[in-house]
């Protein structure tokens, strides 16, 4: 039997660190399960994925309906937390950088789709969805057109929670917290948790969280900082979803001032406010200035963020973020928004290093 040590990290991530009451691995559908959705009402949700997602055909290639896409399906993980949500968790290891013949991001698409169309069919449309794809190590070439798929999924399905968690995000946020987890755990069935354990014993190499030999081969990788958007995104969604409270109705509002976000938080965003009520819309002038997810079905973020004005937003952001952690250092999403710090900090100084290195070629 065939066994990937991918999957029982991911296994023992959503049991232990999203505290999943039931996970199953290499999940498949029954056909005698009951749908919620009727078969017209899956074909039409694949034809339109189509028109969205696959203009050239690169995507689903000969799949030509629902019930073909739905039959190809397996996920690689699945979990209920304790809450009743649903955490969809495709995960791949490939050792010299993601790679899938016929293109990486087709077929990540592809399996994404996929798994939103399956959750729909057999879950009420009220369950909340969590989707999430993970890699230890994504080149910087297959890095961008990734997050490109994850901000048109977030948009086009915004009531889903997407997740791309690769390189230094795959070893913070699934390596080092599912170590730091299963430290306690007296029950050693899970494969990875033995595994970490035998290393452990043997001390090659050392393993502990914080101090993983992955956080030092996902640097070097360094795909996730490519792009200064997706650390926006996922600022706004713990500052506007996750953790609302961090932000007071004053510095909300300061945040749909154009004069303020461009006066006392230096961002340039083409003399646009950050945020926008969503009731005002997405366009300014004829034109979409705004993403199209809504955060907390009530706010528009601008989409207006320049490669040249990328290096001053980010260290601009993350001013904004410290005072924000400075002034409530007790609320809980603190942990979260250190996070985004750290990372547009981060951002902002390997582009200030690329820079140079162009510069000094030139």
């Amino acid at each position: 039997m065939k066994i990937e040590i991918s999957e029982s990290l991911g296994y023992s991530y959503l049991r232990h660190v999203k505290r999943c009451w039931l996970v199953q691995t290499n999940w498949k559908v029954s056909e005698h399960w009951p749908r919620y959705k009727s078969n017209a009402e899956l074909e039409t949700m694949f034809r339109l994925m189509k028109q969205k997602f696959d203009e050239d055909g690169k995507v689903f290639k000969k799949t030509k309906n629902a019930g073909q896409f739905l039959k190809q399906g397996e996920i690689d993980l699945v979990g209920i937390d304790l809450q009743g949500d649903v955490h969809a968790l495709e995960v791949a290891f490939h050792e010299s950088g993601l790679n899938y013949g016929g293109g990486s991001d087709n077929r990540v698409l592809k399996k994404l789709l996929r798994t939103y169309m399956i959750l729909h069919a057999y879950r009420r449309s009220e369950t909340k969805f969590h989707i999430s794809f993970a890699s230890p190590k994504v080149n910087p070439i297959a890095q961008k057109p990734l997050d490109d798929i994850f901000i048109k999924l977030r948009n086009e399905y915004p009531k889903i929670d997407w997740n791309l968690i690769t390189n230094d995000e795959f070893t913070n946020e699934i390596l080092e917290k599912t170590l730091k987890a299963t430290e306690t755990i007296s029950d050693s069935s899970e494969l990875f948790v033995r595994a970490a354990r035998l290393l452990n014993l043997t001390g090659i190499p050392k393993v502990e969280a914080g101090k993983t030999r992955a956080r030092q081969t996902t640097k070097k990788a360094l795909g996730t900082e490519e792009r200064l958007q997706p650390i926006v995104e996922n600022l706004m969604k713990t500052l506007l979803e996750d953790h609302p409270t961090l932000l007071a109705d004053e510095e909300r509002d300061n945040l749909m001032d154009r004069e303020y976000c461009r006066g006392v938080l230096g961002l340039k965003i083409s003399n646009f406010a950050l945020l926008r009520q969503s009731e005002d819309g997405r366009e300014v002038n004829g034109h979409s200035r705004y993403w199209k997810r809504r955060y907390a079905d009530k706010f528009y973020v601008c989409s207006q963020w320049w490669k040249e004005d990328h290096i001053e937003n980010a260290r601009s952001l993350a001013r904004f973020a410290t005072r924000l952690a400075a002034m409530k250092p007790d609320n809980q999403g603190i942990p979260a928004l250190k996070e985004h710090i750290k990372k547009l900090k981060a951002y902002a100084s390997h582009a200030q290093e690329v820079s140079g290195k162009d510069n000094e070629r030139r």
